[in-house]
């Protein structure tokens, strides 16, 4: 009984004690609408004063002061200094936004010559201009405010400004909508080293955003603005076209911009597969750079090259190699002459496996290789297919098969069944199509077709090549320089949501080579309504504007379209010999 009545008592003052704090509690919480916020009253300088900025003096303070507001419950009081045009009510969007010290809570604010003069530019008004505007004070103090005006005008620096940097920024771009993450654009100079008021920037865009260019990364900046590649100060911002890659330039001699898509920056040159007619693209990473694995076939020049386009190539700056001569400087061969310097093919320093950087931010162009290559030697062996990288894009690789003289004809031979006759040109032989090889089984390069004849390799003591892994590998031959150069794609099903701007969030799954000339997926998971292509890029790129879930796909054919049904599915292609067409099958597990 005892213990019932002392826990009786306990919950009591417990209650007795909440009830009491809620009391108090509810007595000082004031409700919001019943207390009232002074207005501030503007002090300095008066009203009508007329301010002549003088350039001599950037650094010159002016002081603009007022009165407390004052919040009748004693609540703490901010405030926020604006300058505004004359009449407007648009504080949103001020010329010029300052909050005062300790937190905003002093009351003047000093702005310089300097700050003054940039907002104006920056708002567009010309220089030596006469300005009526109104200096704007908001009081606030919770949720309630009380704004004082009063008007004042400026005459604007003499010197008009010029434009030392310029950045791009908008929800299109690779920075967002943020101005404080806008991207620096390359400025162009020319032979004496002086900026040409042209600007450009390689970046990605995205569909549906909008996107314009700003002095300086920062709230409040100039901005240029436009449409239909006319660019103008304070215009209305751009909207991005298809989304991708691009190459912007902004020429503010001529008020104009222009855009060129850029589908891929390759390698061209004897130091690569194909050499001159030979195209190795790079993979674009984000903030204007390439890159890529790249096996170098030779010890020889290279090039880059925009969009399989010889108007579009880049060369290394003469003087400017790096002291591995495995990087260094470049430039855009079109703009070598205005910029006064002279360009020079790039050199492959070594062969093999190379990652390649080209590297077209606003730091300056520049390009570096870097060899894959095992630092132990190795004893050469006679392989098709060996890689460090096997699933990469496009894979190649060579091998020295010994000094013999041209043969009129060049058969690939498997335990004396001739698998492919080779296309000769002088001292090369090509496979024409792509040849489909088993790492279970060895080969030989024989000048009869049953393998009869002279066989071609001196790295086996019986002439056999071996194969790495099955692949469908195109083949060169050449005698000239005694080396075997071979090639295989991967084929990646790319799916992405190409309507709803998505392509930066693409799917690329890459897909199991099976023998012969047959690739898989299994348990992908796709979503209705999304574009599909099956891709090795970027070469090749199989599509359809058919939407059944079986049928016949080509090469640069259309996005295709059957996913109309969210799930997981099994995907299968059959590619012919050349790559020009395949069969393919989607099957919903």
């Amino acid at each position: 009984m005892r213990k019932h009545i002392k826990l009786y008592i306990l919950l009591s003052w417990v209650l007795m004690i909440t009830l009491a704090w809620s009391c108090g509690e509810n007595e000082n919480l004031e409700p919001l609408g019943n207390w009232e916020l002074s207005m501030p009253t503007l002090t300095t300088p008066g009203a009508g004063t007329d301010i002549v900025l003088n350039e001599g003096e950037p650094s010159a303070k002016f002081k603009f002061e007022w009165s407390a507001a004052v919040a009748s419950n004693r609540f703490i009081v901010a405030y926020t200094y604006l300058l505004v045009p004359q009449g407007s009510t648009d504080y949103d969007n001020p010329i010029l936004s300052v909050i005062p010290a300790n937190g905003g809570k002093e009351t003047f604010v000093e702005p310089t010559a300097e700050q003054i003069d940039y907002a104006l530019w920056a708002a567009c008004y010309p220089a030596g201009t006469k300005v009526n505007l109104s200096w704007v004070v908001i009081a606030k103090a919770i949720e309630k405010t009380a704004i004082a005006t009063q008007n004042i005008s400026f005459t604007r620096f003499t010197t008009e400004r010029e434009i030392t940097a310029l950045y791009l920024t908008g929800s299109a771009t690779e920075g967002g909508a943020d101005a404080t993450k806008a991207t620096l654009m390359r400025g162009r100079k020319n032979a004496e080293g002086n900026l040409t008021q042209v600007f450009d920037i390689y970046t990605n865009l995205t569909a549906g955003g909008t996107y314009f260019f700003t002095d300086k990364p920062a709230e409040n900046s100039k901005v240029y603005g436009g449409s239909d590649g006319t660019v103008q100060p304070c215009g209305s911002a751009i909207t991005a076209p298809t989304t991708g890659v691009y190459r912007i330039v902004v020429n503010l001699n001529t008020n104009s911009y222009e855009l060129l898509a850029i589908t891929k920056w390759s390698l061209v040159g004897d130091a690569i597969v194909g050499g001159w007619g030979g195209d190795v693209p790079l993979a674009y990473t984000g903030n204007g750079i390439w890159s890529g694995k790249i096996d170098f076939v030779n010890a020889a020049n290279f090039i880059f090259r925009a969009n399989g386009d010889w108007s579009y190539i880049i060369k290394r700056i003469e003087g400017t190699a790096t002291p591995d001569n495995a990087g260094g400087r470049v430039i855009m061969e079109s703009e070598a002459g205005d910029a006064g310097v002279t360009f020079q093919d790039v050199p492959a320093p070594l062969t093999g496996m190379h990652t390649v950087t080209l590297d077209l931010s606003a730091e300056g162009y520049t390009y570096s290789l870097v060899s894959d290559t095992p630092v132990n030697p190795q004893d050469p062996a006679a392989v098709i297919g060996e890689s460090a990288n096997p699933n990469a894009d496009n894979v190649s690789g060579n091998f020295d098969f010994g000094t013999y003289d041209v043969p009129g004809q060049l058969f690939l031979v498997q335990n004396g069944n001739m698998i492919a006759e080779f296309v000769k040109n002088g001292d090369v032989f090509e496979s024409e199509k792509f040849i489909p090889l088993e790492a279970s089984k060895k080969y030989i390069l024989n000048s009869v077709s049953d393998g009869s004849g002279q066989t071609y390799n001196e790295l086996e003591a019986d002439g056999t090549i071996a194969v790495a892994r099955d692949q469908a590998y195109q083949l060169t031959v050449n005698f000239g320089t005694g080396k075997l150069v071979w090639k295989y794609f991967n084929i990646k099903l790319f799916h992405w949501d190409d309507a709803g701007g998505g392509w930066d969030a693409r799917q690329e799954i890459l897909m199991t080579y099976e023998h012969p000339h047959t690739f898989k997926i299994t348990g992908a998971s796709l979503s209705a309504g999304f574009d599909s292509k099956f891709i090795s890029p970027w070469d090749i790129q199989f599509g359809s504007s058919g939407t059944a879930l079986t049928g016949t796909m080509t090469n640069g054919g259309a996005n295709y379209m059957g996913i109309v049904s969210s799930g997981t599915y099994n995907a299968t292609i059959v590619a012919d010999d050349t790559y020009a067409t395949c069969t393919y099958t989607f099957v919903k597990q």
